[in-house]
């Protein structure tokens, strides 16, 4: 017979853990591109000073969640400690900002103080 599956292998968890980097490492940049909106300048005279900071205010909440993230996937594969709890824990939050990513950004954007 076959053995039973066991999610604990780190067969399974270090690619859990390298896809999570992964993904986390992209949502990084692709916020942290966002995030420099705050120190440019509009170049019309028509559009508002505050106009950046609207945009990249997500970003400031954004960036330092997946900063975490990717700290946390780097300590565990140099440690070589794939800690199931740890693993499933930021896979699943890696997961939930992937399918909720609209709402995230939608409710963040709620509470703009700029808009």
């Amino acid at each position: 017979m076959s053995e039973p599956f066991d999610f604990k292998n780190i067969k399974i968890l270090k690619p859990i853990t390298i896809i999570t980097l992964l993904y986390s490492a992209l949502m990084f940049i692709k916020y942290a591109e966002i995030f420099t909106l705050f120190f440019r300048e509009p170049k019309s005279p028509l559009l508002p000073k505050f106009l950046n900071d609207y945009a990249a205010f997500p970003s400031y909440i954004i960036v330092p969640f997946f900063s975490i993230i990717i700290i946390l996937c780097i300590h565990c594969l140099k440690a070589k400690y794939y800690n199931f709890k740890i693993g499933y824990t930021l896979f699943g939050l890696v997961l939930l900002f992937y399918i909720f990513q609209f709402q995230i950004h939608q409710w963040i954007m709620s509470f703009n103080p700029y808009g």
